[in-house]
């Protein structure tokens, strides 16, 4: 165990409980995602997996109440980011770090993850096994282009905790698979989880292989998968959800304040050449 880290992650999960009791104060849903999510499941132990920030989810209808909540508790907000809050510690302590997110790349609609992906937990709410793991395989290739080593052991605890033979577990995340369109995002990790010692039975494999036409996509995200492209960190999100093109060439207001500090037509204007100049310069 890893002290410093493990320091890190209490000081964070700490911040975490701090932000969502006064979240369900002042009416809003919080949801941990990743690392905090599995930390509070008891996946790994503080120190065991590494996080630098904690990830939360709200409904994109409570981000302005949240974000008042967050400057209540002297949180400010990170500047060149469009999502994190930071608050100091004092001392040598690094700050802690809320990264706040009202959407996740592969759910189209938030509000049903609100209302058919969540389960009570002692300090609030947290997602389904299955929408855990279907996020911990695909966040890493929607967001980075790639599928790191610890996504995989994220997706191969997930799945180990599972109860029972874990056949509920994957026959939902099948189904969640089919009507999400997540076949091909999901195969790389899904295909490698099968070739190790736990395995993946065999109907949820066969549910889960990509067919007809998803086997092109699913070629890119194994590409993707088996080595970081620049290229594929901007395609494979559009590839997954076309609308997110307009997205990228044209974001919402508060993005540009966050991000740029101002909102112009020129700045609207600049932005698809500061996208290509970004994928140019890696």
């Amino acid at each position: 165990m890893d002290k410093a880290a493990a320091a890190r992650e209490i000081l964070l999960l700490g911040a975490l409980a701090e932000a969502r009791a006064a979240a369900a104060a002042a009416g809003v849903e919080l949801v941990p995602l990743k690392g905090a999510a599995l930390l509070e499941l008891g996946l790994y132990q503080p120190g065991e997996r590494g996080m630098t920030d904690a990830d939360v989810l709200v409904r994109p209808r409570d981000l302005e109440l949240f974000e008042k909540v967050l400057r209540k508790l002297g949180y400010q907000a990170m500047p060149d980011s469009a999502d994190a809050w930071f608050r100091p510690c004092g001392g040598s302590a690094p700050p802690a770090i809320l990264d706040v997110h009202t959407g996740l790349w592969h759910i189209r609609d938030t509000e049903e993850l609100f209302s058919w992906g969540l389960e009570p937990v002692p300090g609030g709410l947290r997602l389904n096994l299955a929408d855990l793991f279907i996020h911990a395989a695909v966040h890493p290739l929607l967001h980075h282009g790639e599928l790191t080593a610890r996504a995989l052991e994220d997706c191969a605890r997930l799945a180990a905790s599972a109860a029972g033979s874990g056949e509920k577990f994957w026959a939902l995340v099948a189904r969640k698979a089919a009507v999400y369109g997540l076949r091909p995002a999901l195969w790389p990790a899904v295909r490698r989880l099968a070739a190790g010692p736990a395995g993946v039975p065999s109907a949820a494999l066969a549910a889960l292989e990509p067919r007809g036409p998803e086997k092109i996509k699913a070629a890119l995200f194994e590409k993707a998968a088996k080595k970081h492209s620049t290229v594929l960190e901007y395609l494979l999100p559009v590839l997954n959800r076309p609308a997110l093109l307009v997205r990228y060439a044209v974001p919402e207001k508060r993005f540009m304040l966050r991000r740029y500090g101002a909102v112009s037509a020129a700045l609207y204007l600049l932005r698809p050449f500061k996208l290509v100049w970004s994928i140019l310069r890696r």
